[in-house]
């Protein structure tokens, strides 16, 4: 005769380890998921960015470009996000973006030539809806030597 063990052997899983098992893939998944969130949000915070700098360097460009004696009739231009001047030539996230210009006269002095440089420091920012400024551009532009 065949003798019988005394513990059988078990078949399949306990409904402790299928818990175990299931809190597991849980915690995996939940980590994954929050890793891909906020990569997505950093991901979209970057574009902001991205098209904050572009907004502002187009700013910046157009008042460089303009007669060194108009220059001051720049300082506070402010166009509110979603009122952008050049819209129709740019994409439609710079709708979500503010630009303002601050002119200011200053005057430079390089000792070792003993030269004295006037001019106008050119600012332009670009903001968002909440006011914050997303990118800050600083450019001296020098008095032309007549």
């Amino acid at each position: 005769m065949a003798r019988v063990p005394a513990h059988p052997s078990r078949r399949g899983i306990t409904l402790i380890e299928s818990l175990i098992a299931s809190a597991l893939l849980l915690t995996v998944v939940t980590a994954i998921l929050s890793a891909l969130s906020a990569g997505h949000q950093h991901s979209r915070e970057a574009q902001g960015l991205v098209t904050a700098s572009l907004a502002a360097e187009q700013l910046m460009a157009k008042v460089s470009s303009d007669a060194y004696g108009s220059l001051p009739e720049w300082d506070g231009w402010d166009e509110k996000p979603g009122t952008l001047v050049d819209e129709d030539r740019m994409p439609t996230l710079f709708t979500m973006i503010g630009r303002r210009v601050l002119i200011r006269p200053e005057a430079h002095s390089i000792e070792q030539l003993q030269v004295r440089v006037t001019g106008y420091t050119v600012t332009v920012e670009s903001y968002d809806a909440t006011g914050r400024i997303l990118t800050r551009l600083v450019r001296f532009i020098p008095e032309p030597q007549a």
